[in-house]
């Protein structure tokens, strides 16, 4: 069986400051931490990107850079 990452971790700037951000791999979404703390739920529609379905409500732009490093376009 392959080990696969369930998730990524990387830093994101929100609200004027540097977060850490975590990615937890969850069903069919996943769970966003931010300085260790839950913040959200997101997931992706191949109609509209990345949505966020559950949490506090974040910029449009904070969620889709979130999802570029899932996707692994950033670093």
């Amino acid at each position: 069986m392959e080990n696969e990452q369930t998730t990524i971790g990387f830093e994101i700037k929100y609200s004027g400051r540097l977060l850490f951000c975590e990615a937890l791999l969850m069903i069919t979404s996943y769970a966003i931490f931010l300085n260790n703390r839950y913040a959200a739920e997101i997931e992706y529609d191949a109609g509209a990107g990345w949505v966020q379905t559950n949490g506090t409500i974040l910029p449009k732009a904070t969620i889709d850079e979130i999802g570029a490093h899932i996707d692994g376009q950033l670093d």
